[in-house]
């Protein structure tokens, strides 16, 4: 059995903190062992707050088409991608790392968010309050 769910620690035990974490849990038998890898949430206002900076950049500067292809040329600037032989054409893809909350822990994001602002903020000359500042 494998699963994801939200669990906040109480004392010294992991209690369910939604419907799904109570369901998965439910699933346990009594006394078995399970193995837990423990991360924390990923931040949702740090969340939107980086996809409105990037939004932000695309209107402003005009230089990419869509708020994803600008996350995906940051990814691959930052070297957040696999390669990928395409097995056709033998061409090398580079294929950026997913940044779905359930597969990016918040540490991992935040790292990116800074690394984000840096580029931005050198690749465009750009203070980094302007980068929060839609265009006019």
């Amino acid at each position: 059995m494998k699963g994801h769910a939200l669990f906040r620690r109480v004392g010294l035990a992991l209690a369910p903190v939604t419907k799904d974490a109570r369901e998965l849990l439910a699933a346990v038998k009594d006394g078995a062992t399970l193995i837990v890898e423990v991360w924390s949430p990923r931040n949702m206002s740090q969340h939107r707050k980086f996809f409105a900076i990037l939004n932000n950049v695309v209107e402003a500067t005009g230089r990419w088409t869509s708020t994803e292809h600008l996350r995906r040329d940051i990814l691959i600037s930052l070297h957040r991608y696999d390669e990928h032989i395409n097995e056709f054409t033998g061409e090398i893809v580079k294929v950026p790392h997913s940044m779905a909350v359930a597969s990016m822990p918040r540490e991992d994001f935040e790292q990116l968010y800074r690394e984000t602002i840096r580029l931005l903020t050198e690749a465009l000359g750009a203070d980094p309050e302007m980068l929060l500042q839609e265009p006019a």
